[in-house]
């Protein structure tokens, strides 16, 4: 393999900065950082404050409980632009309801990285080596079940393959989430474990833990105004807290809008020339009942530019 470190560590890091993660000591050290990059546009418009809001097959990433209140079959793709030549990700998942209870869901999510030029210690400038690339791609299966008409519980396993240039790694997650849809003052509260598992094998020889998180979300909407509130708090090892806010409003039947402030975007201002509206991110979204919906959302990443997400969602009649 020709890539020396000084080219690996940089990718990584900037990798980790993709996903709107500046952390603290911890830093650059998990496995697979791509599973904290959501890409459903109607979760990312609304700042990421989505873990008791989520709902549907794009809402697995965020709390896979969220899969449960389907009546009907669904499946969304959606895909995440970066402004940068040869990045990108995306997903498409697919849910169906067994039963009045459950749900089953089915889903595959990558980030990928391309066009990087090649460096060795002999040969820092790359000249005459070419490029390489990284890939990471994870399916994923989940099952959401209905404990009570209120209460939703869900579970899902993921398996892992990642590369970089000839190296590859594989590893095993697994998400876990809670949603009380009739809380006390008409609020709606959620709870998610995401990212836990192991990386089975490494690029090298250093196994690395997985980007395990924790997160709490309220949400609420506001009859007869169109408004619908959301706020989440988001927690892992390798960096503080963070707090994501939401709000989506309705202005006419089936058109929303939306704007949101992301904690972990947010972050990136501290370490950014020009941070502009850094932690900041706007939506709008066309839906038809019982038929399809179309979503957008923009998302700043300060000096590395904007991302665009669109997401697309088919209900089965």
């Amino acid at each position: 393999m020709r890539l020396s470190n000084r080219t690996l560590i940089p990718l990584i890091l900037w990798t980790l900065s993709a996903s709107s993660v500046i952390a603290g000591d911890q830093q650059g050290t998990r496995a697979y950082p791509f599973l904290r990059i959501g890409t459903d546009a109607r979760a990312m418009g609304i700042g990421s404050a989505y873990t008791a809001i989520a709902v549907g097959p794009g809402g697995m990433d965020w709390n896979v409980a969220g899969i449960a209140g389907l009546n009907r079959p669904a499946v969304t793709t959606s895909f995440l632009d970066y402004g940068l030549s040869g990045v990108g990700a995306g997903s498409i998942a697919f849910v169906q309801p067994m039963g009045t209870r459950g749900s089953v869901g089915v889903g595959v999510r990558y980030f990928r990285v391309g066009d990087i030029p090649t460096t060795t210690e002999a040969n820092p400038t790359g000249e005459g080596l070419g490029n390489f690339s990284s890939t990471d791609i994870a399916a994923r299966l989940a099952f959401a079940y209905r404990l009570t008409p209120g209460l939703h519980a869900g579970i899902s396993g993921s398996v892992i393959s990642g590369s970089i240039d000839d190296r590859g790694s594989f590893g095993l997650s697994s998400d876990y989430g809670l949603l009380w849809n009739r809380a006390p003052a008409g609020l709606r509260l959620g709870a998610a474990l995401r990212n836990v598992g192991t990386q089975t094998s490494a690029y090298f020889e250093i196994v690395d833990p997985m980007p395990t998180e924790l997160s709490f979300g309220a949400s609420r909407p506001f009859p007869g105004s169109g408004l619908l509130i959301g706020i989440d708090y988001n927690w892992s090892v390798d960096w503080e807290g963070t707090v994501d806010l939401g709000v989506e409003w309705t202005p006419v039947t089936d058109f929303f809008l939306r704007a949101g402030y992301n904690g972990r975007g947010a972050e990136l201002r501290d370490s950014s020339e020009e941070a502009g509206i850094a932690g900041y991110t706007f939506g709008l979204g066309f839906r038809k009942v019982r038929a399809f919906a179309i979503d957008y959302a923009y998302a700043s990443l300060a000096d590395l530019g904007g991302t665009n997400r669109v997401s697309f969602t088919w209900e089965f009649q």
